[in-house]
């Protein structure tokens, strides 16, 4: 066995079933395709990857309300974020958000 420190340590490796729906929707300015991971990691937020933009986030039903977190985190154009933002929050589940213990 080597006696030498690997550099890297891991840390945790789940493996789950998850369901994974893909979605694409068009507005009068863009169309938007969308991955959501429905998973049991992450306190209650889904993964949701911006197949249009390349870029993913986790959030939960409020997160995809909030209008700029939509613009910054997933290159939604302003003016369609409100209505892709009520769209998504239809397939996110509602959990209740808890301040986690200290």
């Amino acid at each position: 066995m080597d006696s030498q420190l690997s550099p890297l340590e891991e840390l945790y490796h789940v493996s789950e079933t998850d369901k994974v729906r893909f979605i694409g929707v068009t507005t009068e300015h863009a169309r938007y395709d969308f991955g959501v991971v429905f998973t049991g990691q992450f306190f209650g937020k889904m993964l949701v990857v911006s197949l249009s933009s390349g870029r993913a986030a986790l959030l939960d039903h409020e997160d995809v309300l909030d209008d700029d977190g939509l613009h910054r985190l997933l290159d939604v154009d302003p003016i369609d974020t409100s209505a892709v933002g009520d769209f998504l929050a239809t397939l996110l589940p509602y959990v209740p958000s808890y301040e986690q213990a200290d």
